[in-house]
């Protein structure tokens, strides 16, 4: 497998990065090259990396951006000097091994309707995560190195790309309808090869975009459609999640295989703590430790790092529960979509008109499905919802604050709904490098401004600039 997933890396940076050299097409007819991959093969990676990598960084940054967590040590990323996190490298370097599943399973003697729906939707998860994270960027030219040739790709208006991946997850719902079973091993560590269930997700997802340009469009149509249709995650036995075994460090929940010290750099965020301090929140004691005097302390986000150590020394800050996010290589849970995201879409898009249906109800589904994910028990998530700070009045601060902590190591889609909505309201912390702006993207990898300039320079034209606070297409819009 790791040679495979190499020679897949090397020929995706030739394909996207670089001119490539003479001898392309000997590198290209290479007997190991990807097209003598079987689909459940490249399932296996795809599913297994794509998961792992966007739950990895949802703890990592995802949760810090949102303000769930603060880190002690190494605080760059709370000040907000950023470059281009790595994610560019990651989707474009996978892609080529979706789009392998993608045609064979089209090809006559290979034929399956359920890897093309697998494929049609795992491409679009990768192209919206580029595109929201960075912009425009390559799409319709991404991935056409080995096919045409084309090895400095134009970049695509975020618009146009989002009219692509909600085709492709349109294409997909209709490909995994034909619930084709797939013999032997599939390969698919989230759902085993499940027609059924990698249709909800499909249609999750374009319910979450959806959502997401509902500021640039009226969606109510597509969003009532799927709702009625009812083939989208309503449970959390439907969640994409993939589960560690445990027997390996490559299979293994990856903080339970580092040393203590990169652990304990992480601390309760104080936005957090007020939250969870409001609310009475009992994931805050699954989720955290109460420090050496039994308290709970929180630490606020963007402190440089002499600040950051200093108060870490002072104050002692709760950090992340050691047994759930250290001690154990299983109990934590990689993830893509969860049934609680998808209720609290539900809520808001009922809240602000587009479907029909009852947002408090969408709302404790919401709220229930996080707290029973967790552990919760169903009497105290009777109590907790009997809160009058926690029983739903209308308010979308309060709907998108629940759903921000139920986005806890959901990627980025906590501060993606941020930018979206500008709720909850997050500021930056005092030591910030960005003024009193928030930030909205990465920046574009350095290697693009040196081996793909004109069509940097004209992404960059388009947008308005290559700096963290240039807005997208879909954060700009008037609708709400």
């Amino acid at each position: 497998m790791k040679k495979v997933n190499l020679i897949q890396i090397l020929i995706a940076a030739c394909f996207l990065f670089t001119a490539c050299t003479d001898n392309f097409e000997e590198i290209n007819s290479n007997p190991n090259a990807p097209e003598g991959v079987s689909a459940n093969l490249l399932t296996s990676t795809v599913t297994s990396e794509i998961t792992r990598t966007l739950t990895e960084e949802g703890y990592s940054d995802g949760n810090t951006i949102t303000q769930l967590m603060a880190k002690n040590n190494f605080p760059g990323f709370a000040q907000f000097d950023w470059g281009d996190q790595g994610m560019w490298n990651f989707f474009y370097g996978i892609l080529p091994e979706i789009n392998d599943i993608l045609e064979i399973s089209r090809t006559e003697e290979t034929q399956n309707s359920t890897y093309e729906g697998i494929a049609l939707t795992l491409r679009a998860l990768c192209f919206a995560n580029l595109t929201d994270l960075y912009g425009n960027v390559p799409y319709t030219q991404a991935l056409s190195g080995k096919t045409e040739g084309i090895f400095t790709p134009v970049y695509d208006a975020q618009e146009d790309i989002y009219d692509g991946l909600l085709q492709d997850l349109a294409d997909a719902d209709v490909a995994l309808a034909k619930n084709q079973s797939i013999r032997g091993t599939t390969g698919d560590v989230i759902y085993d090869g499940n027609p059924s269930k990698w249709r909800k997700l499909a249609n999750s997802l374009r319910l979450r975009y959806l959502l997401r340009i509902s500021k640039r469009r009226d969606v109510s149509q597509q969003m009532q459609a799927i709702i009625s249709a009812g083939n989208y995650i309503n449970n959390n036995a439907d969640n994409a999640i993939l589960t560690y075994s445990g027997t390996s460090n490559t299979d293994s929940w990856p903080q339970s295989t580092g040393r203590i010290g990169g652990f304990d750099e992480k601390s309760l965020c104080i936005t957090a703590l007020g939250y969870f301090t409001k609310f009475n929140d009992p994931r805050l004691d699954i989720w955290f430790d109460r420090n050496s005097n039994g308290d709970w302390v929180g630490m606020p986000i963007g402190l440089n790092q002499d600040n950051a150590r200093a108060f870490d020394d002072a104050n002692s800050p709760s950090r992340l529960d050691v047994n759930l996010f250290y001690y154990s290589a299983t109990d934590a849970e990689a993830f893509i979509m969860k049934n609680s995201e998808v209720q609290f879409i539900l809520a808001e898009a009922a809240e602000r008109g587009f479907i029909s249906g009852n947002p408090e109800t969408f709302y404790n589904a919401g709220v229930r499905a996080s707290l029973s994910y967790w552990g919760v028990s169903e009497a105290d998530i009777a109590a907790y919802l009997a809160q009058p700070a926690v029983a739903y009045d209308g308010s979308l601060e309060l709907l998108l604050t629940q759903k921000t902590i139920a986005l806890w190591n959901v990627d980025y889609q906590g501060w993606l709904n941020y930018r979206r909505t500008g709720l909850p309201a997050l500021k930056p912390g005092p030591d910030t490098l960005n003024g009193d702006l928030y930030p909205v993207r990465f920046l574009y990898p350095s290697s693009e401004q040196t081996l793909n300039t004109a069509n940097y320079k004209a992404a960059v034209a388009a947008m308005g600039g290559d700096n963290i606070n240039t807005k997208g297409w879909w954060e700009t819009g008037t609708r709400y």
